[in-house]
């Protein structure tokens, strides 16, 4: 679900105390305000007299959650979960701060927790201007953790009844338990979200973060305390309208939605009603449960069930599974080509609107440098040139687009602030300039010259003469992303527009380069890491395309065969070997796993999909049929009917529909483009309608659209184009055949 990514608050871990174990409320006298000292959260630090700090789980501006020890005397001691806030901070307009919220969430404790599954209090202080809410502390993980453990199983466990399924099954239906009993005691939780649902090592669901709700017979807080979790909020609750028990049946309809899905709920749910019922028929085969997740995400809240209703419902799904008693079925409605290539237009002109572009600089993207905790969810905008995350990615894309005979008109003064900034940020300053197809001069290089023979940029003398200059760094590093085997694909790229000498000695300068760095077991070291027990130094061996062995192998043999260069294609077949002895054998298939064991993702920068791409372009150069056999088997071993929250060219599923297509184009079997069609199908139904710019995309977790290739919506644009013309367009930055 990974909907970690859009929402900062978790209490990790948050036991529950039996009754017999419960403290008493520590009491005191009021006192004075006093200025603001927070405690440090490190470990070992003393939190009030008896809780020693374990562990921070969150710090922030609305209040700071440690796991910590107490100590109350020899036999009375555990672990526990408290929440500081400051006097003042985070006000609302109604003069109401994180203290407000922490005091009314004692209360709903007292009341809840010996009525439902909750963390027990056990205590509140004030200390240093501060107050402290101490809860029990439940050893679990949340929902979406859960749910992303089970990702690849999960939605067909739910519509085949398997294992798998069954259990989550029941999780629902212990969630719909929870709310029913919550509900009755006239309680609304405001926040009953996929992070708020922890589940125990048992399997049991517990409820946690009660700071938003509201009392209906108490009519209290009023007004009720804002907002809550984008995604699971209605727009009742988005308008702080006095809280029903329709709030939490909303979230718990984009919960449901988003297990069946693997889509997080900020994508799916904020739309017209019209839309999200496709979308529902979509994503959940069963008709009595799809139409269930639709009342709950209804509009307007007096058409939603309660949670009895959902509870039966659940409960029936789950009998009907048991017993394989045959249900109704949806019938999915697919987008035409010609739907998809309307989409297309729409969402290149959606590219030169303020949406995506500043009308002085041109296309922004998202800071690539780790935002604080405050801007987390904040597009901090910055103007790049690269083929990754700036400018010319998107040139590369509306070339594309150009070539197919797509409209890119609208876009011609933003090509132009993209060809200003590759002036001003490495023409001219070249010497500073860094090498590298993905980030730097090389891939700046291929862009142009790729756009140039599509006629989307002048073939001037001086667009001519930058390609020289461009193409004249040098690296050190031997990977596609950033070192020689990227400025390999780049001159390959741009062999028309290089001197056949000069580009022979570029190739053959940067194939001996890696020949002389290849262990003899064919491997090439990214680097080193130390193993977490033994605390050894061990090679780190990346597997990827994008900065390991994958993409210099491909490299390789891109040169080797092209040029009849022997060494090159005795490294490359040695690489091919060295990841054939790595890979994993499964029911048939195969996968690979990383330096230190643990599983790859499916995307093509560094999983599944970018090994299987270099055995597809292997097969294709030399025709050994045990190169299709890994690169199907390891294909095979990605879900048919994979989705999930990422859609981008970098590791979502853009990249491995591209994968797709090129498996389709090389070893002509339908299944291929079978699966490409499927990933389509699942970008269409995530497309977004602007109110005033356009269609877009939200590619990653990002709250505000980005149109650059790899993490934007570029890439998305580029995969749908090559979809609807897989003989015109070929794969993305890689040498024409």
């Amino acid at each position: 679900m990974k909907s970690e990514i859009l929402q900062p608050k978790v209490e990790e871990e948050a036991t529950l105390s039996p009754a017999s174990e419960a403290l008493p409320a520590e009491e005191g006298p009021e006192q004075e305000v006093q200025p603001k000292r927070k405690v440090e959260k490190k470990a070992g630090k003393r939190v009030g007299y008896n809780y020693i700090i374990v562990k921070s789980y969150k710090e922030s501006q609305k209040n700071d959650v440690v796991k910590c020890l107490y100590i109350k005397s020899l036999t009375n001691w555990g672990f526990c979960v408290i929440k500081e806030g400051s006097y003042g901070d985070t006000k609302d307009k109604y003069d109401r701060d994180i203290i407000d919220r922490l005091k009314w969430q004692k209360e709903l404790h007292e009341q809840l927790q010996y009525k439902i599954r909750i963390p027990h209090l056990l205590g509140h202080f004030e200390e240093g201007g501060n107050y402290y809410l101490v809860i029990g502390h439940i050893k679990g993980k949340p929902l979406y953790k859960v749910c992303d453990q089970h990702e690849r199983e999960l939605k067909q466990g739910l519509t085949t009844g398997n294992k798998i399924g069954r259990r989550f099954l029941d999780y629902l239906i212990q969630i719909a338990t929870l709310l029913e009993t919550i509900h009755k005691q006239g309680i609304v939780h405001r926040d009953a979200t996929s992070s708020n649902y922890m589940i125990t090592a048992g399997g049991k669901v517990a409820l946690i973060d009660m700071e938003l709700s509201y009392s209906i017979p108490m009519q209290f807080p009023t007004p009720a305390f804002s907002l809550g979790t984008h995604g699971y909020m209605s727009k009742q609750q988005e308008a702080v309208s006095v809280p029903t028990t329709a709030e939490d049946i909303f979230a718990f309809g984009a919960i449901m939605l988003e297990m069946w899905s693997d889509i997080p709920s900020s994508k799916t749910t904020n739309e017209p009603i019209d839309e999200l019922i496709k979308k529902i028929s979509f994503f959940i085969p069963d008709q009595q449960i799809a139409n269930m997740v639709t009342q709950c995400l209804l509009p307007e809240d007096d058409k939603r069930p309660n949670a009895t209703y959902v509870l039966q419902v659940l409960k029936q799904y789950e009998a009907d599974l048991k017993n394989k008693v045959s249900r109704p079925v949806n019938q999915r409605i697919y987008y035409s080509r010609d739907e998809i290539l309307t989409t297309v237009q729409a969402a290149i002109d959606t590219l030169a609107t303020p949406l995506f572009a500043d009308i002085e600089k041109g296309w922004f993207s998202d800071d690539l440098e780790p935002p604080p905790p405050e801007d987390k969810h904040k597009l901090r905008k910055r103007w790049y040139t690269s083929y990754n995350r700036g400018g010319m990615g998107i040139v590369y894309v509306l070339m594309n687009a150009k070539s197919a005979g797509v409209n890119t008109d609208l876009n011609i003064p933003f090509i132009e602030k993209a060809l200003d900034l590759v002036k001003g940020k490495y023409v001219d300053r070249i010497e500073h300039a860094p090498p590298g197809l993905h980030f730097g001069a090389d891939g700046i290089a291929a862009t142009l010259s790729a756009a140039i023979r599509y006629e989307l940029i002048d073939a001037s003398a001086e667009h001519l003469e930058w390609i020289d200059l461009l193409l004249e760094k040098s690296s050190t590093t031997v990977d596609i992303a950033h070192g020689v085997s990227g400025q390999g694909m780049a001159n390959l790229i741009s062999r028309s527009f290089i001197s056949p000498q000069r580009l022979q000695e570029r190739l053959q300068r940067y194939a001996e380069l890696l020949i002389s760095q290849q262990h003899k077991d064919g491997y090439w070291i990214k680097g080193y890491y130390q193993q977490k027990y033994t605390k050894r130094k061990m090679k780190r061996i990346t597997r990827g395309f994008t900065e390991g062995m994958a993409g210099i192998v491909c490299f390789l043999l891109e040169y080797g065969y092209r040029y009849q260069h022997e060494p090159s294609k005795n490294a490359a077949q040695r690489g091919l070997q060295w990841l054939i002895k790595k890979a994993k054998r499964k029911n048939g298939d195969i996968e690979w796993t990383s330096a230190r064991g643990t599983k790859l993702g499916y995307g093509w920068a560094d999983g599944a999909a970018g090994i299987a791409f270099t055995f597809i372009r292997a097969f294709r150069l030399t025709n050994v049929p045990a190169y299709r056999k890994y690169a199907e088997q390891a294909l095979h071993r990605i879900p048919v009917d994979t989705s999930g929250y990422d859609i981008s060219q970098d590791n979502g599923i853009s990249s491995i529909g591209e994968v797709y297509l090129e498996a389709w184009r090389t070893f002509n079997n339908p299944e291929w483009f079978d699966r490409a069609t499927w990933i389509a199908q699942v970008i269409m139904q995530q497309k977004k309608q602007h109110p005033k710019y356009g269609l877009y995309w939200v590619v990653k977790g990002e709250r505000e659209p980005v149109a650059n290739l790899m993490a934007g919506n570029s890439g998305v644009i580029h995969f749908l184009l090559r979809y609807c013309y897989p003989d015109k367009i070929g794969f993305p930055l890689m040498p024409e055949d």
